[in-house]
């Protein structure tokens, strides 16, 4: 019998509209946990959605800034405040503040860190789906996957959404245990100084990431 590997599906940019929606729809079906990093502008938008996330009971909330920049071009002030929108934004909605922080790009690194006092979550494996916009291949990605991966998706993306029940038949044909980024990480995201990358991984320094992911 193969043994069972541990996987944190996460999901940027939304609350958007009808991909939010469908997939929503889809992870509570099938009582699968995932983690949102919210948008906040799109909360403006979407509040219901975030509402709908929120009352099924199986998610996590990350905080993705409120208007999606490079926090490596704002000063340490305009990062507070891109923090403090959302995190009051998601409060308002779900009732808790988020205990980590995803930055929009990936892009981080030491200073940030220490300007935020909250862990940075990234991410092991990408569906790229912001890159190529096919179901296709973002389920070709995920046949990658490896326990203990955070795994970046985003939906905003039509393309994650059209791939999800394929990814998420795939993942549990591996035996993978879908997890929430504070369930797979553990004891260990109580410590804000480190940039996170899987359940294995996490560093102090930062990375080099494309520009385009977001």
């Amino acid at each position: 019998m193969m043994s069972k590997k541990e996987i944190a599906l996460t999901f940027d940019d939304g609350p958007w509209g009808e991909t939010t929606s469908r997939i929503l729809d889809e992870l509570i079906a099938r009582k699968i946990p995932a983690t949102f990093m919210i948008w906040g502008e799109h909360v403006l938008q979407y509040p219901e959605l975030l509402e709908k996330a929120a009352k099924s009971g199986l998610f996590a909330f990350g905080n993705h800034t409120f208007h999606h920049l490079s926090l490596l071009d704002l000063t340490a002030e305009e990062i507070k405040e891109e923090l403090e929108l959302t995190d009051r934004l998601v409060k308002k909605y779900t009732g808790i503040v988020p205990a980590f922080v995803r930055p929009p790009f990936g892009d981080a690194d030491a200073e940030i860190l220490k300007i935020i006092h909250r862990p940075i979550i990234c991410w092991s494996l990408d569906t790229r789906s912001w890159e190529h916009h096919d179901a296709t291949l973002v389920l070709q990605e995920i046949q990658s996957a490896q326990d203990g991966d955070i795994v970046l998706m985003h939906d905003f993306q039509e393309a994650d959404a059209n791939a999800l029940p394929a990814v998420l038949d795939f993942l549990e044909a591996e035996n993978f245990v879908f997890k929430t980024v504070p369930d797979l990480l553990g004891e260990q995201l109580d410590d804000e100084a480190y940039i996170y990358y899987s359940q294995n991984r996490r560093d102090k320094v930062g990375f080099e990431n494309e520009k385009g992911k977001k």
